[in-house]
């Protein structure tokens, strides 16, 4: 048994829950798990503020990380080991085996497929919304890309809400419903996507007469738009570190 593990002889268990509150940031420890072991490396400058190469978070499992690592996995052993990291069924939690309705997005992929579709669509509204712009003395070619724009925006809406879902699905089944940075930001981006999604259908309903390019409503419907490209970009990189760590 690891020396630095309690004076007591008895090693303590991190469910991944736990060992997420270990992030070193706002004064936390910043704790890692590698191989089963946990890692305290709150002193080490290459972990200020639980962050290291901008690309990993204290508070994670870095297992599957270390393979593109260019460093071998000795580099553990500098620093102390504070316990074990166990899986929440181990605990005795609640989890259970996904109802099949779940097992039925896990499967089959369902939350990537969905999420394209908002990420995709959401990036290039704010495209034809901009270059129906430079037709605006062409009717016919202005009208055409703003309705393509709209009707963008629409599918993107939708296809926010099983994107969503089958998202809370993977997480909850798939990552233990671990609430880490990646999440938070994730999770945040989704609501501000539904909500900005949700505001700009309600300009164009509400206060827009039409689609002709005069008067405060356009423009605010305009930047709505615009709006779309920064959030599902975020969403997208986001999603990117969750499914192709670096």
């Amino acid at each position: 048994m690891d020396g630095n593990i309690g004076q007591t002889g008895e090693q303590r268990r991190f469910t991944p829950a736990e060992l997420a509150e270990y992030d070193g940031k706002d004064g936390r420890s910043a704790y890692v798990a590698y191989k089963g072991k946990v890692y305290d490396v709150t002193q080490s400058k290459l972990w200020r503020n639980g962050l290291h190469v901008r690309a990993h978070h204290a508070g994670e499992d870095l297992t599957d990380n270390m393979l593109a690592a260019p460093h071998d996995d000795d580099v553990m052993e500098r620093f102390k080991a504070v316990g074990i990291v166990i899986d929440d069924r181990e605990q005795g939690s609640e989890l259970a085996e996904p109802p099949w309705w779940a097992q039925l997005s896990l499967d089959h992929h369902l939350h990537p497929i969905a999420v394209h579709f908002p990420t995709a669509l959401g990036a290039v509204v704010p495209l034809f919304a901009i270059l129906s712009l430079f037709f605006t003395g062409n009717q016919r070619v202005y009208e055409t890309l703003q309705w393509v724009a709209f009707s963008n925006l629409v599918v993107c809406g939708l296809f926010s809400i099983p994107a969503v879902i089958t998202g809370v699905i993977s997480w909850y089944f798939n990552y233990a419903a671990v609430m880490t940075p990646i999440y938070r930001i994730k999770w945040g981006g989704s609501i501000v996507l539904l909500v900005l999604t949700t505001l700009t259908l309600l300009v164009r309903f509400l206060w827009m007469d039409g689609l002709e390019p005069q008067g405060p409503a356009f423009w605010v419907y305009t930047v709505l738009l615009v709006l779309h490209a920064p959030v599902v970009a975020t969403l997208g990189h986001y999603g990117g570190k969750i499914t192709f760590p670096s």
